[in-house]
């Protein structure tokens, strides 16, 4: 009965056989992660409503098991499920971000939705865990479709995830907005990439790779090629804010619950930026002359405008969304610079930016009201003396967001800053406009500064509820425990850059050789 069911659907005894010799395990932190939405669910359904505080826990521990899956995970050092797959050094490195992110997001979370006065569901940790495993297949995506696929998949659970305050008009707004744009961004990637296969007969990484790398951009086929490198351009530069296309995220990023806001500042960059350095210096990397100009342009309209717009934020909130516009300009001069500091000093940047970018949205959900007040840069007058560990906390991490020593903020923009000197010619330019931008941040980050330490408070804060010790500086130890992760990383992985960036080095090492890579 067997044989004759395999007849019908056409699978040969090759086919089994193939399945079998697929490696299982270079996916191990999706299989946990993704799992674990159904786990997370079902936990929802059976567990009795004074015992629902263990579904952040069981989030927790799925996406702490998926991250330390990373280190235990086969690693064949090249392309498994049909050359689908990145199993690489790169895979691991970003799966420590990605996860690990998601796992203290999870973790901050509870305090917080208790505050606002919102019941902890299954729903919000189901997407969240749906999101992680769609950033880290980004990450290890060695096709154009897995790309695709994995991007829709963190988009939906986002798209949810910023609308999920159900009496808060502003985040029924960012969600709606964040769908509504990205909707137009994805369809620019798809049609980008459909003009890719129109032109090279294929999808994967490694077959457009060769195809460009042995034939000229010329004729029909070449303005095919030329036209969906524009397409999937617009995509990228939509998803990693880049100026013009980042109208969306200082209102997507204000309306959206505060976790949600540093998971999407961190790990949706972190996503974004490893599927550029697959898809434009391995994939593109053959045409290079026709893309860096646009990423060198994008790279200064960005620096230059996500600075100067935040020079003017009242909101905290907004001032880091800009702050994140202006970050994605700096991690471009890594794309442009293409030398093996470059990559390996934006795969640093990367890490130092996601704990300094954490532990600042941390402070803001330590401050932020049960309504969602708190969150001008006037309410953070005075911070040091009502709570001076979490003013120091801030302190630090906008140091290192400025780039100031001996933090990792200042190292990462000396490698990438360093690399494109290295270049030479115009990427000269890159780091000139890069270490003037750089200054004006600074300006903005000081005032913030300034108004923890210098300025006075308003008026006496009134009485707080007892849901609302994260209100007043008494955050849950959960949340304490995402700060101080957070500041000893910050300053941690700038004492010990060297040993940081030799692992990020390591895992560089594997961009641009993805036709090299074997298949299953």
């Amino acid at each position: 009965m067997i044989s004759s069911i395999l007849a019908q659907v056409k699978i040969t005894q090759s086919d089994l056989d193939a399945l079998g010799k697929v490696e299982w395990g270079a996916l191990w932190p999706a299989w946990l992660a993704g799992g674990g939405v159904l786990i997370v669910l079902l936990a929802d359904l059976v567990l009795p409503k004074s015992q629902r505080w263990l579904i952040s826990w069981v989030a927790f521990v799925v996406l702490a098991l998926a991250t330390a899956s990373t280190f235990w995970m086969d690693m064949p050092k090249g392309t498994v499920f049909q050359n689908m797959i990145a199993a690489d050094e790169m895979s691991r490195f970003l799966a420590v971000i990605v996860l690990g992110v998601a796992a203290l997001v999870v973790l901050a979370s509870p305090d917080y939705l208790s505050r606002i006065g919102i019941e902890a569901t299954g729903e919000y940790y189901a997407l969240i865990l749906a999101a992680a495993t769609g950033m880290w297949l980004i990450t290890v995506a060695a096709h154009f479709m897995v790309f695709f696929v994995a991007l829709e998949l963190f988009s939906l659970a986002l798209y949810i995830l910023c609308g999920f305050l159900p009496r808060s008009v502003r985040s029924h707004e960012s969600g709606f907005k964040y769908f509504l744009l990205s909707s137009f961004a994805s369809a620019f990637l798809l049609y980008g990439i459909a003009l890719i296969f129109g032109a090279t007969g294929s999808t994967g990484y490694s077959q457009v790779q060769q195809y460009l790398t042995t034939n000229h951009v010329t004729g029909n086929n070449g303005i095919l090629v030329l036209l969906g490198l524009a397409m999937v351009t617009v995509g990228f530069a939509f998803k990693i804010s880049a100026i013009p296309f980042h109208m969306w995220t200082p209102d997507v990023y204000e309306g959206a619950p505060t976790p949600v806001t540093a998971l999407m500042a961190v790990g949706t960059k972190t996503a974004i930026v490893a599927a550029f350095l697959r898809v434009y210096t391995g994939v593109f990397g053959p045409i290079g002359d026709q893309w860096k100009p646009i990423i060198f342009t994008l790279a200064i309209l960005t620096m230059i405008g996500g600075n100067l717009l935040a020079v003017s934020q009242q909101n905290i909130k907004r001032l880091l969304a800009y702050s994140a516009v202006a970050h994605a300009g700096y991690l471009m001069i890594g794309l442009v610079a293409d030398n093996s500091l470059s990559r390996s000093g934006l795969l640093f940047y990367l890490l130092g930016y996601t704990v300094m970018t954490l532990g600042a949205f941390a402070v803001v959900m330590a401050v932020e009201g049960p309504q969602g007040e708190n969150l001008q840069i006037s309410d953070f007058a005075g911070l040091n003396k009502r709570h001076p560990w979490l003013a120091a906390i801030m302190t630090i991490c906008l140091l290192s967001l400025a780039g100031i020593p001996p933090t990792v903020g200042f190292f990462g923009k000396a490698f990438i800053f360093g690399a494109a000197i290295q270049s030479g010619g115009w990427n000269i330019a890159l780091a000139i406009v890069g270490i003037v931008t750089s200054v004006i941040a600074a300006f903005y980050y000081f005032r913030i500064i300034v108004q923890m330490y210098a300025a006075q408070p308003a008026g006496e804060p009134e009485a707080e509820p007892a849901s609302a010790r994260a209100a007043a500086g008494k955050p849950a130890p959960s949340l304490a425990f995402v700060l101080f992760v957070a500041v000893v990383a910050t300053i941690g992985l700038g004492i010990l850059a060297n040993f940081a960036l030799d692992w990020a080095n390591t895992a560089a090492s594997v961009i641009g050789a993805i036709s090299t890579t074997r298949g299953s």
